[in-house]
């Protein structure tokens, strides 16, 4: 979850830095970050409490470790959740990057390393293998000439560079919002050889969903709640299907199975999604956002 720091210039908040949300939840920062001019940095924070712990806009809002000049923290998007037991979809979404594991210089390689890191929930990997330089996905992002590009979200920032490093091919440029040096220590004597590699850390892009359902005397009393919880399972994969992920594309068809379930009451009129406004059948996710969910994002309408 990416998580806005403010302070004082010149601060630095270093990995292991704590914060504590508005249920009490203990967060860790994953990359280092030195707060700039303007008195606040994006970075990313992870729960050390494993599973479904979900962290509303603003729930993060507490320095649980003072650090001299770090004076504030807060979310200005959902977290995204974790789970206490890997779905079937992840766990084969896993297995088959792992095929990958041992080989080197390839995509696969890259995206089963990364993807295997412990506290890693989504990964996204591409290349750009021209000489100019190339837009990719939903929000263009632009990919350097004859460069690798990682997105991730999740795990520690060391981690993930360091997988990179290992697995991606000699000479190969890096993309992203992050940088972490490397230090390759394999043969050398000191001074070691370092380098720095790069890796996006996706923003959170919230997705907004306009549910309508026929209103009838048979509904349950808590049905708002019981169409938000299984809008929210659908999007985040514990229903055992696929969970929205780093470039995919959403669509409402996903989310009528769980809301229909509700009850054998309920009849589902429409359901719309979108970013800006709920008005549309589908969402394309950028290959540098994450989408987020939070209840409340979700309209639900009787009619």
């Amino acid at each position: 979850m990416q998580a806005t720091c403010t302070g004082l210039a010149g601060v630095v908040i270093p990995v292991g830095a704590k914060a504590k949300d508005s249920s009490g939840n203990i967060y860790s920062c994953t990359q280092a970050g030195t707060i700039p001019v303007s008195g606040s940095i994006e970075l990313s924070f992870v729960c050390n409490t494993t599973g479904p712990i979900a962290c509303p806009i603003g729930a993060l809002n507490t320095i649980y470790q003072a650090i001299p000049g770090w004076d504030s923290i807060t979310n200005a998007s959902a977290g995204t959740v974790g789970r206490d037991v890997e779905t079937r979809i992840d766990f084969e979404t896993r297995r088959r990057a792992s095929v990958a594991l041992n080989a080197q210089g390839s995509l696969a390689s890259v995206y089963a390393a990364v993807l295997n890191l412990d506290g890693v929930i989504d990964a996204y990997v591409a290349e750009n293998f021209t000489a100019s330089p190339v837009t990719v996905g939903a929000t263009s992002y632009s990919l350097a000439a004859h460069s690798l590009y990682v997105a991730a979200v999740g795990g520690t920032a060391a981690d993930i560079a360091w997988a990179i490093f290992t697995k991606k091919s000699p000479g190969c440029n890096t993309n992203g919002n992050t940088t972490v040096t490397v230090i390759d220590n394999s043969g050398y004597n000191y001074p070691y050889p370092s380098y720095d590699i790069k890796f996006n850390i996706p923003a959170s892009l919230p997705i907004l969903f306009s549910v309508q359902i026929q209103n009838n005397s048979s509904l349950p009393a808590d049905i708002v709640t019981l169409v938000k919880d299984a809008i929210i399972a659908a999007f985040n994969g514990t229903d055992g299907g696929t969970r929205a992920r780093i470039g995919s594309t959403i669509t409402v068809g996903r989310f009528y199975g769980g809301v229909s379930a509700t009850s054998v009451h309920t009849n589902v009129l429409d359901i719309n999604i979108g970013t800006a406004t709920a008005d549309q059948n589908s969402v394309s996710v950028g290959i540098d956002q994450v989408p987020t969910i939070s209840a409340d994002d979700i309209t639900v309408t009787l009619i």
